[in-house]
């Protein structure tokens, strides 16, 4: 998944917990399931110029100490070793997550899932804070 998805992703399931440790850990957890689902990855240039913008981006809007952005933080630390690996030229079986190595999600052409999934994060980070959707009407 492309890494910036990853982030946003992060950043939209931290901002629903109780603390930044919480949102750690959620965001994290949340990669593994999105390196599970059918996408599209892009070249090394691309997805570090994206995920620095989209880490930008949230940590502007949000703050660097919000649960959103340490949950966008804990989302792209898996692919620390996508980095590592490619720099050592390891093959991907040498790769120690199972979403890396063995249980990755099926290559597709399109980039729509991925931008749909985009827009859901945005939109649930567009919500002024402490504002529920019931309210919002």
């Amino acid at each position: 998944m492309i890494v910036a998805i990853h982030a946003l992703t992060g950043a939209a399931l931290g901002r629903l917990c109780r603390s930044r440790p919480e949102a750690f850990l959620v965001g994290a957890l949340s990669h593994l399931v999105g390196d599970m689902l059918p996408h599209r990855d892009l070249g090394l240039a691309e997805e570090a110029l994206l995920a620095g913008g989209a880490l930008a981006l949230i940590g502007a809007a949000k703050g660097p100490d919000s649960k959103e952005f340490v949950g966008a933080c804990g989302a792209i630390a898996p692919d620390i070793e996508n980095v590592v690996g490619r720099a050592l030229d390891l093959p991907d079986e040498r790769l120690l997550l199972p979403t890396h190595s063995k249980h990755h999600g099926r290559e597709v052409a399109s980039l729509r899932g991925q931008l749909a999934l985009a827009l859901c994060c945005l939109a649930v980070l567009s919500v002024p804070a402490g504002e529920r959707c019931e309210e919002a009407r």
